[in-house]
């Protein structure tokens, strides 16, 4: 995943949703851009546990690419 122009992590969810993720030296804040915006702060650890939550969410939907 690429970094934008302000060096933010973006993840666009639809036309009028996004998820942006920014690190300035060991703070990272996790933005939830919508009509009704939701900022919040976590820890490192934090954001590992919601990445894997994540990922763990999107494998269990995603097709098996195993043969």
């Amino acid at each position: 995943m690429e970094k934008d122009d302000l060096g933010r992590y973006v993840v666009e969810l639809n036309e009028s949703a996004a998820i942006i993720v920014e690190q300035i030296e060991d703070e990272i804040t996790v933005v939830i851009a919508s009509v009704v915006g939701v900022n919040f702060q976590v820890t490192a650890a934090q954001a590992l546990e919601l990445s894997r939550a994540l990922a763990a969410a999107a494998a269990s939907v995603m097709p098996s690419t195993a043969s």
